[in-house]
């Protein structure tokens, strides 16, 4: 018995030795009991055990013991025991095999959420099957009095989560099944974990600080105006208490010496939620990029102010409010509009095409992915998902070709939806500051968070009643798909990875970010309670990584090919390459030496001068249809049969990474061998260029990252935790791609 105990301890280290003398007098109560039933015994004692790891302000609302959470696409014939939690923030599974805890072969990459976690924000649907194999939706409000046999979880990510309850009490899972429900589909905002999340945290200085801008100061706009350099538009304060519209930050950018205070009041009336046209951006041409919401028809504004006197009265300013917008930027004449309505898709189509994705991808079973495989060309064309971002870029790119000659007004309904996303995007053409990981993240919080995209209720966090549809638009995840197609195009133009990109994507529903959680600037500033307001307690932002993941992790955010084209010395160093070799190529009379890599960089311009104005590159994309590829790294990263070992994507970055990193370290030696003296060269200090083989220059070269990490096109995503026994089987880690390299992390070694 006491070798079981032991065996047990070394399993998990934190079972202490009091825990261990209670396990002892516990099976010490029956001698006659065999080693199988001892085991048994053993397994339910420290199943029973198991406690969940809780952040502040989470608590344990109900639980369920033997449940069973199955390995995708194994049939639902392989998985693991353990015990399943609902807390108020997430639902998570902590298995009875205590060898699962060992930490050689694992990572925890993300410090909020183990890989058993799914937070409540994060599930879109929930299924019940019972018995005989009856499968049905779960809506909110609804109480399941049925026993469940399995039950399928849909997660916002495109993860598939099933857990049966074969061997579970019944009591239990009448409970946790209701009790999924309940917390995963609130009907009030302050239901939401965040709220208590908050409170936990007490104060502000417990709250994350960012680097990025966050547009809630009028220091923040003035900087963007300066960078832009603009001269005709201003910070304007008019909404200050939101006094003029709720949807609306409390500052934004209008034309210069507009209007007085009650001028811009009545002209507001006019527009959708009074919403003022606000200023986006300006191009170096010096025309500028506008939004606007729609303006009430002349019966409906009749109507709201009452006679037809005043209609006209409220019309001057708004033609006044066109002509400021017109003189703000000289000599472009009138200014070009675009109703988005009629150049995007429909949100309902958007709607629909997400939907048929869905159901390419919520799938679990290896025999439903080999039928789906035999059309899944044809099968994602028909999804109509690709043609919605196709129609996205082709309206970005109309309108940053507008704006070379003239300010483009960008409109729709009410100027929070497609203004967003196409805005974004046309910035993100015309101006490389965005394409920077700073950049890019002030753009969404200037674009998206403070002006006013509805997160909270397009992404469904809340069950509005009152709405006849609560079905998930997914216009942010549209925009990222569509920033992931430009880096396709243009794949050394971004200072970001597309594994950025997907990890953004997780962390909008990781429920306890001030970035994604609210509907505006107003809500986010206060929320409501049973009719009255409530002042808001401090929530971190998404933009400080150093909250979700280490600095290790953090590396693969950044993309080798842009430091390979904005890094002076690699430039160098590249350039100085190409002559070689084209003096070579002269000499030899072949074209066979001219590499695939540097034919690349050449047609990209890697080595342009890398101090060239950020401003002044605009990037000009293949938009058709045809032209489009599915985001595999997004959207297919669960489904396993899927995946190629060792290869994809990951692969090639790593590779990319390795090339960086080996530039870097050729080029430190040569200045080592340029030096005399060794306290030269123990002065010297090899170019750091923060990718994920550079993370730690003065330890040995395979780290724990390193040889723990297992790759895959789904890599860094990829868990071996939820993989077959065969799949795990044929995994490599990634440590391999430095064994024949030249990398030298021992950089101050004087045999260099």
């Amino acid at each position: 018995m006491a070798s079981i105990g032991r065996a047990f301890m070394r399993r998990n280290n934190s079972y202490d030795v009091v825990k261990l003398k209670t396990f002892k007098s516990y099976v010490d109560q029956d001698e006659d009991e065999t080693d199988d039933e001892i085991k048994k015994r053993a397994s339910s004692f420290f199943q029973n055990d198991l406690i969940p790891r809780l952040l502040p302000g989470e608590r344990v609302v109900t639980e369920a013991d033997s449940v069973l959470c199955f390995v995708p696409f194994t049939e639902r014939k392989q998985g693991t025991s353990g015990k399943l939690f609902i807390t108020n923030f997430k639902l998570t599974f902590l298995t009875g095999d205590r060898s699962s805890y060992e930490k050689e072969g694992q990572r925890q990459r993300n410090k909020i959420i183990d890989d058993g976690d799914i937070p409540l924000t994060n599930i879109e649907s929930i299924y019940q099957v019972v018995s005989g194999g009856k499968r049905r939706k779960l809506l909110p409000n609804t109480t399941v009095s049925t026993l469940t046999k399995y039950l399928e979880i849909h997660c916002k990510d495109f993860r598939t989560h099933v857990f049966g309850f074969k061997f579970a009490p019944k009591d239990q899972i009448k409970k946790i099944t209701n009790a999924v429900i309940h917390y995963a589909y609130p009907n009030k905002s302050y239901l939401l974990y965040a709220f208590e999340y908050a409170k936990a945290l007490q104060t502000p200085e417990n709250g994350t600080v960012s680097n990025t801008p966050m547009y809630d100061c009028a220091a923040d706009w003035e900087r963007e105006l300066n960078r832009c350099g603009c001269t005709k538009w201003t910070v304007c304060e008019v909404n200050q208490g939101y006094c003029v519209s709720q949807s609306m930050p409390e500052r934004f950018v209008l034309p210069m010496n507009l209007m007085s205070y009650n001028e811009l009041m009545k002209a507001a009336s006019q527009f959708n939620e009074n919403r003022l046209p606000a200023w986006c951006y300006t191009h170096t041409s010096g025309a500028s990029l506008v939004r606007m919401a729609e303006m009430y028809a002349d019966s409906d504004l009749a109507d709201y102010v009452g006679n037809l006197s005043s209609e006209m009265y409220i019309r001057t300013y708004c033609n006044r409010l066109r002509t400021a917008i017109q003189l703000a930027d000289v000599n472009k004449g009138y200014p070009v509009e675009m109703d988005l309505t009629k150049h995007c898709p429909p949100l309902k189509d958007v709607q629909g095409a997400y939907e048929k994705l869905k159901d390419l991808i919520f799938i679990d079973s290896g025999k439903e992915f080999a039928v789906q495989d035999i059309s899944w060309l044809s099968s994602v064309e028909g999804t109509k998902w690709l043609t919605c971002v196709s129609q996205c870029l082709k309206t970005a790119c109309d309108a940053a070709e507008h704006l070379k000659r003239h300010t483009v007004i960008i409109k729709e309904p009410d100027s929070r939806h497609y203004c967003c996303l196409i805005s974004s995007l046309v910035q993100i053409l015309l101006d490389r500051h965005f394409r920077s990981r700073l950049g890019f993240q002030s753009l969404i919080q200037r674009e998206w968070v403070a002006m006013g995209y509805p997160f909270q209720r397009e992404g469904c966090l809340v069950q509005d009643l009152n709405r006849t549809n609560n079905e998930y638009i997914p216009l942010f995840l549209l925009f990222l798909d569509c920033v992931w197609q430009l880096m396709g195009q243009y794949p050394s133009a971004f200072a970001f990875s597309e594994t950025y990109l997907v990890t953004l994507w997780d962390s909008v529903h990781m429920g306890i970010f001030d970035t994604f959680l609210f509907d505006s600037c107003h809500q986010r500033t206060r929320y409501h309670i049973d009719g009255r307001w409530q002042q808001r307690f401090c929530l971190p932002s998404v933009w400080d990584w150093q909250m979700q993941f280490s600095n290790d992790d953090q590396s693969f955010f950044n993309n080798p090919l842009y430091i390979m084209k904005t890094n002076p010395d690699v430039c160098d160093a590249l350039t100085k390459s190409k002559n070689l070799e084209s003096s070579l190529r002269n000499k030899i009379s072949t074209k066979k030496l001219y590499s695939y890599e540097l034919q690349n960089f050449e047609e990209s311009n890697v080595c342009s001068n890398p101090m060239k104005s950020e401003r002044s590159t605009k990037l000009t994309p293949l938009i058709g249809a045809a032209c489009m590829k599915l985001w595999s790294q997004c959207y297919l990263r669960w489904q396993t049969p899927a995946q190629i070992i060792g290869g994809g994507n990951p692969s090639q970055y790593l590779q990319q990474c390795v090339m960086v990193e080996e530039i870097l370290c050729l080029m430190h030696k040569l200045e080592v061998l340029k030096k005399n003296n060794a306290k030269s060269v123990n002065s010297l200090t090899r170019t750091r260029s923060d990718l994920v083989f550079s993370m730690a220059l003065d330890t040995p070269r395979t780290t724990e990252l390193l040889a723990n990490s297992y790759l895959t096109s789904s890599f860094p995503f990829s868990s071996a935790q939820r993989l077959s026994r065969e799949e795990k089987s044929v995994f490599t880690p990634i440590s391999l791609f430095l064994e024949h390299s030249t990398i030298d992390y021992d950089y101050t070694n004087d045999d260099d």
